[in-house]
C-alpha cells in the first residue's frame, strides 16, 4: 500500500471544461454590465462567496458588500436611494449555485421589488447560478437581470440526501465561479472586451493545472496529510484576501476532521490557542505580514506544525514548511485556492488506505471527486 501516491485531481478538469462552456451571448451582456458600471456589489454566501470575493477583489471599480462598516444601510432597500445619489451605474452582483441561497434571494427579490416599484435605470441585476430555473437565476428573464449558467453542482440531491444534510463540496462549481470571476476581474481591469476573459480562462487553465500538480506531489503536501491524519486540529490563517482562501480549505477540512474526531478552525477569535501537535497553515502573498508571523512563531513554540503557502520567498517561506507559487498579488489568492482544494480528498483518501470508516455522505463525496 502506497501511501504518498494520491489519486489525480480529475475535477480540476470538469472545472475548466465547465468555465470554457459558458454561453457567449449570456456573457457578453453580463460582462457589459458590469464594464459599465461604476459601482459593483458583492453578494453571496459560505464558499460561494469566498470565491467571489477572491475573483473580484483588486477590481478598479467601488466594489461593496452589504456588510461593509459604511454600506448605507441595514439592508439593499435602505441603501438603494442612497447609492442612487453617488453612482450613475450600480450593478448587484450575485453568486449562487444552487439560485436558492437564502441571503442572496432575498437581496435580490428586495432589490427587483424597488427597481419594479421606482421604475430606476440606475441598478442591474447580474447572477452566476447553475441552475437557471431556480428563484435567483429566473431573474434573467427580467430586462435588467443577466445570468450565466455555470455547470458544477450536483442537481441530483435532495433533503433526504446525507449531502444535504452535512454539506455539499460542489467543488466543480465554486472553485469555477472563481476562475471566471478572476478572469472577469483581469479583463475588466484592463478594459478588454468580454472575449478577453475566456483567453485569459485557456491560458490560467494550463497554469492552475501544473500548480496543483506540482504541490500534490510535493514533500511539504504529503507532510500536511500525514499530520491532519492524526489526532490534530489545525487552522487556516490568512488576512485580507487570503483569510477567504483560508475559509474555503477550512470549510471542506472541517467536515472530515470532525468525522474523525477533531476539528478545522478559521484563524480568528474563535480559534483555540495552539497546543503542541496541532497544525497551522497561513496563506500570504508577501509572506511579510507580521500578525501571520506572529502567529507562526506562537505555534513554532508551542511545539505546533507551520505550513504555508506564499507568493514569494520570504520571512513566513523560511520560518515555516512552505510552498511558493510565483505569482502576482493579482493571480495569487486565485491559484492558493486551486492548490489547497484537493486536501480534504487526499485526506479522506489516506484514511480510506488505513481501513479508517468513515461516514457514507464523505465517502460518496470522495468517489464522485475522484471518479467524475
Amino acid at each position: 500500500m502506497n501511501l504518498n501516491k494520491f489519486s489525480k485531481v480529475r475535477y480540476i478538469e470538469d472545472v475548466i471544461k465547465n468555465v470554457c462552456n459558458i454561453k457567449r451571448s449570456e456573457f457578453k451582456p453580463f460582462y457589459e454590465e458590469l464594464f459599465d458600471a461604476d459601482c459593483i456589489i458583492l453578494v453571496g454566501e459560505g464558499r460561494s462567496q469566498s470565491a467571489l470575493y477572491i475573483g473580484m477583489g483588486q477590481l478598479n471599480k467601488t466594489v461593496r458588500t452589504m456588510v461593509d462598516i459604511d454600506f448605507p444601510g441595514r439592508n439593499i432597500l435602505e441603501a438603494a436611494p442612497l447609492l442612487e445619489k453617488k453612482h450613475d451605474k450600480i450593478v448587484l452582483l450575485v453568486n449562487s449555485g444552487s439560485g436558492e441561497t437564502i441571503t442572496p434571494k432575498i437581496v435580490v427579490r428586495q432589490l427587483t421589488d424597488y427597481i419594479e416599484r421606482t421604475g430606476t435605470p440606475k441598478f442591474s441585476i447580474n447572477a452566476v447560478v447553475s441552475n437557471p430555473n431556480s428563484s435567483i437565476g429566473r431573474i434573467g428573464e427580467r430586462e435588467y437581470g443577466n445570468v450565466i449558467e455555470l455547470k458544477g453542482r450536483d442537481k441530483k440531491s435532495n433533503s433526504s440526501n446525507g449531502f444535504l444534510k452535512h454539506g455539499i463540496m460542489n467543488d466543480v462549481y465554486e472553485l469555477g465561479s472563481l476562475l471566471l470571476f478572476q478572469k472577469t476581474k483581469e479583463s475588466l481591469n484592463e478594459h478588454a472586451d468580454y472575449r478577453a476573459v475566456f483567453e485569459k480562462i485557456e491560458e490560467e487553465s494550463q497554469i492552475i493545472a501544473r500548480i496543483v500538480k506540482e504541490f500534490v506531489n510535493s514533500e511539504i503536501y504529503r507532510d500536511v496529510i500525514s499530520r491532519l491524519e492524526t489526532r490534530s486540529r489545525i487552522t487556516m490563517g490568512g488576512l485580507g484576501p487570503a483569510r477567504n482562501v483560508a475559509k474555503m480549505t477550512a470549510i471542506r477540512l472541517q467536515h472530515v476532521k470532525r468525522a474523525i474526531g477533531d476539528e478545522a478552525y478559521l484563524s480568528g477569535p474563535f480559534a483555540p490557542r495552539p497546543r503542541a501537535g496541532d497544525v497551522l497553515f497561513l496563506i500570504s502573498w508577501s509572506g511579510e505580514t507580521e500578525p501571520l508571523l506572529e502567529w507562526c512563531r506562537e505555534q513554532k513554540e508551542i511545539g505546533g506544525h507551520v505550513y504555508s503557502i506564499v507568493g514569494n520567498e520570504s520571512t513566513l517561506s523560511a520560518e515555516s514548511k512552505s510552498f511558493v507559487i510565483p505569482s502576482s498579488p493579482v493571480d495569487f489568492y486565485e491559484r492558493a485556492t486551486f492548490a489547497l482544494s484537493p486536501l480534504p480528498l487526499h485526506l479522506v483518501q489516506r484514511l480510506n488506505q488505513r481501513g479508517f470508516k468513515l461516514p457514507e455522505y464523505i465517502m460518496k463525496w470522495w468517489q464522485h471527486s475522484v471518479t467524475q
